[in-house]
C-alpha cells in the first residue's frame, strides 16, 4: 500500500511522540519495517520539511545525480544511507539513478524534477474531474462571450437596416 507524504509523517510522529513500536506501525499501515525505519531516520536527519515541502518544484541536477552515483560506486555507501543524507523520500530513487547509469552510461543522466507525490485513487479521480470541469467551464465562458458578441452584432445590423418611418 502506498502512503502519501503526510501519512508517512503521521506514521513517524506516532512512533517518536507516542512511542508506538515500529513493527506495530508497519503492521497497521501494511508497510515493511525497514521502510518505516527509513522514514524515521529521514525525519530525524531532515525534520518534517522533507515530507511536507516536496513537490514538482524539486529539481535533481545532473551534477547532484552524478555525485551521488560516484559516492555509491567509490565509497561503497548503501543506497539507504546516501538517500537519507540527500533527503530522498525513497531510496529507490537513488537506485534508479545508479541502474540507469550502469545501463546507459553517463549521457543518460539528466536534470529531472522530483516524482509527483502519490495520490490515492479517489484523490486522482477528483483531480481529473476538477481539471475536466475547469476546462469545460473555460470552454463555456468562451462560447458565451462569442454568443454575446454575435448577438450584439445582430442587434447593430438590425438597427441599421430599419429606417425610421416618416
Amino acid at each position: 500500500m502506498k502512503l502519501s507524504n503526510e501519512e508517512k509523517l503521521k506514521l513517524v510522529l506516532e512512533h517518536l511522540e507516542k512511542g508506538v513500536p515500529l513493527h506495530e506501525l508497519a503492521k497497521r499501515y501494511d508497510y515493511d519495517v525497514s521502510n518505516v525505519k527509513y522514514f524515521v531516520g529521514l525525519y530525524r536527519m531532515h525534520g518534517k520539511d522533507v515530507f511536507l515541502n516536496r513537490g514538482e518544484t524539486t529539481i535533481y541536477t545532473r551534477e547532484q545525480k552524478l555525485n551521488a552515483i560516484n559516492r555509491v560506486n567509490k565509497e561503497h555507501i548503501s543506497y539507504r544511507q546516501l538517500s537519507l543524507q540527500l533527503g530522498l523520500i525513497d531510496p529507490g530513487i537513488l537506485r534508479d539513478w545508479v541502474n540507469l547509469y550502469r545501463e546507459k552510461g553517463e549521457a543518460a543522466i539528466q536534470n529531472s524534477h522530483a516524482r509527483k507525490s502519490y495520490l490515492k485513487h479517489e484523490e486522482r479521480l477528483d483531480k481529473i474531474a476538477d481539471k475536466s470541469l475547469k476546462d469545460r467551464l473555460e470552454y463555456l465562458e468562451a462560447e458565451n462571450a462569442y454568443l454575446k458578441k454575435l448577438y450584439a452584432l445582430i442587434q447593430q445590423r438590425s438597427k441599421r437596416t430599419k429606417k425610421p418611418l416618416k
